[in-house]
């Protein structure tokens, strides 16, 4: 045990001895963490309040055009400039205009929309009562075509939602229109008049919500998301000045001296393995201090913690475990620091990307879903979750703390059968 301090002792001399590089192993996370969770707040806010700039030709220029012209201007997804009647000058104008860019989106509403809308609740009361009335029932196949088009550097998802929004407000339209018309004729067959208004409240609202399976349920946000996701991150990129580390003891040759004392080469790597874990722990405990007090001044919401702070504690063990052992293995195996340093950081990007960290894993293809279960940092991350958004119990991530040990006996396996097998 007095050799393992006195090792220990020597690990931590050596560390603090080049306090600008201890630094940025904390100072570079927290700067990560602090402009990508302010990005992603700011790309999320972006998205609900910036409105979309689009044209608007009505042409048609009765009760759907105006319907359709007011109803666009109060929805605030869009920022709308309107034109009616236009000339087909005005319309190759307004094309020209959303192909350079000027709008992202036009549209054109035809000229007797609003009559072929009527006509066609005609047709379906003359086919209710044809005694009554002598109308072509040819208006039921009467249909109207909106004119859409886009700037070329809108995306396909962007569009689909814009379309969407549109069907869903043109629906309600010609539904109030049928309805409006509706009224009207039977007014008309019934010799009376009555003044019904047309409900503005809909029938179906939907209550949005998470569910949770432990009680609490916390907001996921790009807080929630990234405090995690950047402390794992941070931890694995711990691997390179590890490996650096063992790679400059092997060639100044302060292993070998080492080796001639009385000490084993366990005794030596635990000692490292100590340092560096404490050093991953105090990384977590700094960004995770950073999301509840630092970031909130940005404007960003504040991190919620879990209330099981144990099994918070046990999964950052774990992932410091599986982040160590990941640097020892690099160190002992690379030839160079240079091998040590470009192995390191390209594995541990490809890791992290694999795991979640960037791209979440639902916009995933299924195959690259079942390869991203083969990344360490998804089952740490998958952990975090576990306590930063379902507050679950302990027993609900021991499964992948257990993971990330396994995978830290791992390298130190690699480690020990390229001592014993292959290096001479």
């Amino acid at each position: 045990m007095r050799k393992l301090f006195a090792s220990i002792q020597k690990e931590y001399r050596i560390l603090i001895r080049d306090r600008e590089g201890l630094a940025l192993m904390f100072v570079m996370p927290l700067v990560l963490v602090f402009i990508i969770t302010i990005l992603q707040e700011k790309t999320y806010q972006t998205i609900g309040e910036t409105r979309v700039p689009i044209v608007l030709i009505d042409n048609d220029m009765d009760s759907v055009g105006r319907a359709f012209s007011q109803g666009v201007k109060d929805n605030n997804f869009f920022e709308v400039t309107l034109i009616r009647g236009a000339d087909s000058l005005q319309m190759a104008e307004t094309r020209n205009d959303v192909a350079t860019g000027k709008y992202q989106m036009g549209i054109i509403i035809p000229e007797g929309t609003t009559r072929s809308i009527r006509n066609r609740v005609v047709a379906l009361v003359q086919q209710q009562v044809p005694s009554m009335m002598n109308v072509d029932t040819s208006g039921l196949r009467q249909s109207v075509k909106v004119d859409l088009f886009f700037d070329p550097i809108t995306k396909e998802s962007f569009r689909n939602i814009i379309k969407s929004n549109l069907r869903e407000f043109s629906s309600k339209i010609e539904t109030r229109i049928v309805f409006i018309t509706y009224s009207r004729i039977i007014d008309a067959m019934i010799h009376q008049t009555t003044d019904i208004e047309y409900p503005e409240t809909p029938v179906i609202e939907f209550d949005e919500g998470f569910v949770c399976e432990f009680g609490q349920q916390t907001m996921p946000n790009s807080v929630q998301h990234n405090v995690p996701a950047w402390t794992l991150f941070a931890m694995f990129f711990i691997c390179i000045p590890l490996a650096g580390n063992i790679i400059k003891e092997r060639y100044d040759g302060c292993l070998d001296r080492l080796k001639t004392m009385p000490v084993s080469y366990i005794t030596i790597m635990l000692s490292k393995l100590f340092m560096f874990l404490v050093v991953t722990m105090m990384q977590a405990a700094v960004i995770v201090m950073v999301g509840i007090w630092v970031i909130p001044l940005a404007g960003v919401p504040q991190l919620q913690l879990g209330s099981n702070f144990a099994g918070f504690i046990f999964i950052t063990i774990s992932a410091g475990l599986a982040a160590t052992g990941y640097g020892i293995m690099i160190g002992s195996i690379a030839k160079t620091y240079m091998q040590a340093s470009t192995f390191g950081a390209v594995s541990t990007v490809i890791l992290a990307a694999l795991g979640g960290v960037w791209i979440p894993l639902y916009v995933m293809t299924p195959v690259m879903r079942q390869i991203s279960q083969l990344s360490p940092m998804n089952w740490g991350i998958q952990g975090y979750y576990e306590y930063f958004l379902r507050d679950a119990a302990f027993i609900n991530m021991l499964p992948h703390a257990f993971k990330l040990i396994g995978f830290f006996f791992v390298c130190i396996l690699l480690v020990y059968l390229y001592k014993k097998y292959i290096k001479h």
